[in-house]
């Protein structure tokens, strides 16, 4: 039971013959005791506690100095770090735009040394385009004397055995000597021809 100063104010005791009844008044007391007793020991432990907080709090407060000097310690070094860094970076990015200087101005070397070497790839490409068209044309004209001659022979070779035919009995017909050479002239020219036109097209 929880007593407050209201209650201890407004309790009321009933009266008898002689007064107040002493079992009542008894029974309030001990409650009452009780009660400060309670409080008491309650206060007891609010010093003890307070005591405790106090202590708690100087400590608290000597571990915030601690940490306080440790802060700036470490601050102090960090900055130190930050500004080492800075030097280290500058010299990095130094040296870095050095060698970027250096790379570009190799790589336009050298781009222009491929430039060269195309153009000079290209005049060659013009000459020997010149020197090959030069031989194509040897070659087409040399297949254009090959085949009249083929030609001449396969008419001489005709011609040969027309005759040949009015002066022999009918038998069947051989192929003479001019003949012969004459289709195997045209048939080596035509695959000359063809062989060459190939290689034309590879190249």
């Amino acid at each position: 039971m929880k007593l407050t100063p209201i209650d201890i104010q407004q309790q009321q005791f009933r009266q008898r013959l002689r007064g107040f009844d002493r079992t009542e008044v008894s029974n309030f007391l001990e409650v009452v005791a009780q009660h400060m007793s309670e409080i008491s020991h309650e206060n007891s432990e609010l010093r003890s506690e307070v005591r405790r907080i106090k202590r708690d709090l100087e400590a608290y407060r000597e571990r915030e100095t601690t940490l306080k000097e440790a802060m700036l310690t470490a601050q102090r070094a960090i900055d130190e770090i930050r500004e080492q860094a800075d030097k280290e970076a500058q010299l990095v990015l130094s040296e870095a735009e050095l060698r970027a200087e250096r790379i570009v101005y190799d790589a336009n070397k050298r781009v222009g040394d491929i430039v060269e070497d195309i153009t000079d790839l290209k005049r060659q490409r013009v000459r020997v385009l010149s020197e090959l068209r030069g031989v194509v044309d040897a070659h087409h004209r040399l297949l254009d004397l090959h085949e009249e001659e083929a030609r001449r022979a396969i008419d001489e070779g005709e011609a040969s055995i027309t005759v040949l035919q009015r002066l022999r009995a009918p038998t069947p017909p051989r192929r003479t000597e001019v003949e012969r050479r004459g289709t195997d002239m045209m048939q080596s020219t035509q695959n000359h021809g063809a062989d060459f036109n190939k290689a034309l097209t590879a190249s």
